[in-house]
């Protein structure tokens, strides 16, 4: 009879580990994990109010540009287009036939280098996995109306954006 109070408390014992071990997993993964997937992420860049418009409404949304240089790509058909930047660099557009076409976002260091936060930052919702995942490179191909978007890393930590809204 006593041999059987102590499998009985043994047990017990076992039972109460696993629920500290269960509750222990939840704190860990739901309480004090500082990714919340719901968090609101900071729009750096309002990209379907910028890409594929003209220089003036561009101009209207971002403030006044910077003509940087010129740029020739002769497979995007651009021989003279326009290399602008605006807000003190951290946005560089270059129009090609005339619109935001390829823009790049640049001195994002401070932000965490995931899907969901690249994407937030250019105001963009649908979470769509990427394309190629892989040493720093996170590619969407034909993400919605955009030709590519690619997000490049530094030491572990987002460095720049770039966006091809139509050309190739």
């Amino acid at each position: 009879m006593e041999q059987t109070s102590v499998k009985r408390k043994w047990a017990n014992w076992k039972f109460i580990s696993f629920i500290v071990i269960l509750v222990a997993v939840f704190v860990k993964f739901y309480v004090l994990d500082p990714h919340d997937e719901n968090a609101p992420v900071t729009v750096a860049l309002d990209l379907p109010q910028v890409a594929l418009r003209n220089q003036k409404e561009v101009a209207a949304i971002l403030g006044k540009g910077t003509l940087e240089s010129y740029y020739e790509d002769k497979q995007a058909g651009c021989e003279h287009c326009p290399k602008a930047s605006y807000r003190d660099g951290k946005v560089e557009i270059i129009y090609i036939n005339e619109i935001a076409d390829q823009i790049r976002l640049n001195g994002l260091k401070d932000y965490d280098f995931e899907n969901r936060i690249i994407l937030g930052l250019l105001n963009l919702t649908e979470n769509i996995s990427p394309n190629v995942d892989e040493d720093g490179l996170k590619q969407w191909d034909n993400y919605q109306k955009y030709t590519q978007i690619a997000a490049f890393s530094k030491d572990g930590h987002l460095d720049y954006i770039l966006i091809k809204a139509k050309t190739e």
